[in-house]
């Protein structure tokens, strides 16, 4: 029931289904001042949450500061959610979405020697259908890119940040419980991600990926576009999953 309701909550946390409700509303108010209203309130809702600049300064307090490996470490946690598996065409290729900087630089560090093997956590996080389970078609894509089976771990029951901590740690402490470790995940994903391994009975250092912050400066705040609407998603979704992990007691 929680994982269903937790899905059912992100939609509704979507500022594109806001946009959408307000233009219903504009759209059937029977009386002409509510109709003026209600497309005032959409107007400026858009020209809110598509200022770039006002997006990266609030990402700028909630991700964690970019940190640099220097030593190495045994195994690199990778959590899921980078993979795209209902991609088209379905034909042998590996489809991954916006966040697959999370897979790209675990690769990265592992060919520098900074981690010494790939634990991959995440399953399916479809609600009606059965789906793929993430972590054992990575694994495929991964030993194309010329990484050994034997360097990698895999963890493909977790179906959300909960599971991939309790899941990883469970691995971690039963078969490799003098090993040194790191988390890998995006920016905006780090703190409610760290928490919950740290809750689960892992303290761990950690490599943030994908940061939604540039190098525009004051420029951004002069970019109004509409794709950062969309990236406001992540946020309210690490925010409304804080608050919901703390009540659970995951964090």
């Amino acid at each position: 029931m929680f994982f269903f309701l937790s899905k059912a909550l992100l939609f509704l946390i979507r500022p594109m289904f806001w946009v959408m409700l307000l233009a219903i509303a504009a759209f059937i108010s029977k009386r002409a001042a509510r109709r003026r209203r209600y497309a005032l309130i959409l107007v400026l809702f858009l020209i809110f949450f598509s200022n770039k600049g006002l997006f990266e300064a609030v990402c700028s307090l909630w991700e964690l500061p970019p940190n640099k490996i220097t030593q190495s470490y045994d195994i690199g946690i990778l959590l899921g959610g980078y993979s795209k598996t209902d991609g088209y065409p379905q034909d042998g290729r590996h489809h991954f979405n916006a966040s697959v900087n999370r897979l790209t630089q675990t690769l990265e560090l592992y060919q520098q020697g900074k981690i010494r093997n790939i634990l991959l956590t995440g399953g399916s996080s479809n609600i009606i259908t059965k789906g793929q389970l993430e972590a054992q078609v990575v694994v495929d894509f991964i030993e194309d890119m010329g990484i050994p089976r034997t360097a990698v771990i895999v963890e493909s029951q977790a179906r959300n940040t909960w599971e991939n901590a309790l899941n990883s740690t469970q691995i971690i402490q039963a078969k490799y419980p003098k090993a040194s470790c790191v988390l890998i995940t995006s920016a905006t994903h780090m703190r409610r991600a760290r928490a919950c391994f740290r809750k689960a009975g892992l303290d761990i250092e950690y490599y943030c990926t994908d940061y939604r912050r540039t190098k525009l400066g004051g420029w951004a705040w002069l970019k109004f576009e509409p794709g950062v609407i969309g990236d406001w998603e992540g946020l309210f979704k690490e925010w409304a999953g804080m608050l919901v992990y703390a009540m659970k007691g995951y964090v």
